[in-house]
């Protein structure tokens, strides 16, 4: 009776154990949306294309598979028509928050029946946006790239010079104080920084209004390409000073670069990206190779 005792230990640490997921699927089916890329057969690059998304492509997050590349998971989809198939999380957003899941999508805008009216709020993002409040005061464009923080009594109390834009936020630094703002939109709040700290809560946005007639300018063109795996790729040329661009791919987040001397075509590198942009297509190089992306 002992030694069957003693099997049954052994045979409970010798049996095959079943490999932990990089995350549980409890979470799942819910609702996701794409940055745009190839669908696959299967959870991986080396996997036949099955479809297609585009950029704000919907669909149904059905299971996380536990195949991770590059700090996120694949999962498996249910979109268009009722096919399924598989695609990075590092190109999602989620309903609710995952943590192999790039982020979570933006508030979609309830729909309205009702005409609209003339004077009806524009829904407000980082790319429109021209004032934000908060308890304690606002912060308000002001122009030539300026915007100016003012409190309870609307008087200018700091000035910040606009670094960046994306779809969710504006980014503001006083190089006085050496100190950064983020505008979050997403998440309600003005973020705030000093020198290379990280960024932390700083007040709570109450309101923001968005500018209704955005001034357009020939110094600021931004263009869409098509890249291999069907990834979008979005850039911002910007003609000030000796030119420099703002670019997202493979991910929402921007990257800049300086225009630099070029034989052919505007050049504009760092060092570490490079992007070439001749006629109505591109090359961008990036650690991981090179890639041409053609014109929407």
């Amino acid at each position: 009776m002992k030694r069957f005792s003693v099997f049954v230990v052994l045979a409970m640490f010798l049996l095959p154990v079943r490999p932990i997921l990089a995350s549980p699927d409890v979470d799942f089916p819910q609702q996701g949306q794409s940055f745009g890329g190839k669908v696959r057969s299967g959870p991986g690059m080396q996997y036949q294309q099955v479809g297609s998304l585009y950029e704000r492509d919907s669909f149904l997050i059905l299971n996380a598979t536990g195949v991770m590349m590059n700090g996120y998971e694949w999962f498996q989809i249910r979109y268009g028509n009722g096919q399924t198939g598989f695609q990075w999380g590092g190109l999602l957003c989620s309903q609710t928050p995952y943590p192999t899941i790039y982020k979570v999508c933006a508030p979609r805008q309830p729909a309205v029946n009702s005409p609209a009216k003339p004077n009806a709020q524009i829904p407000v993002n980082g790319y429109n946006v021209s004032q934000v409040f908060h308890s304690n005061g606002s912060f308000s464009q002001a122009g030539g790239g300026q915007w100016e923080e003012l409190n309870t009594q609307g008087r200018v109390a700091f000035l910040f010079q606009e670094q960046n834009r994306d779809e969710w936020s504006v980014y503001l630094f006083d190089a006085s104080r050496s100190v950064s703002l983020q505008l979050d939109l997403h998440r309600k709040q003005v973020m705030y920084g000093i020198g290379n700290q990280g960024k932390t809560p700083l007040y709570a946005i109450t309101n923001a209004i968005a500018d209704v007639a955005p001034q357009t300018s020939s110094d600021v063109i931004h263009v869409r390409y098509t890249c291999p795996e069907g990834l979008p790729l979005d850039v911002t040329y910007y003609n000030e000073g000796d030119g420099y661009i703002l670019f997202g791919y493979d991910s929402p987040e921007k990257i800049r670069l300086e225009q630099v001397p070029s034989g052919s075509g505007s050049l504009y590198s760092d060092g570490r990206y490079s992007l070439h942009s001749k006629g109505d297509s591109v090359s961008i190089t990036t650690p991981g190779g090179t890639d041409v992306c053609h014109l929407q």
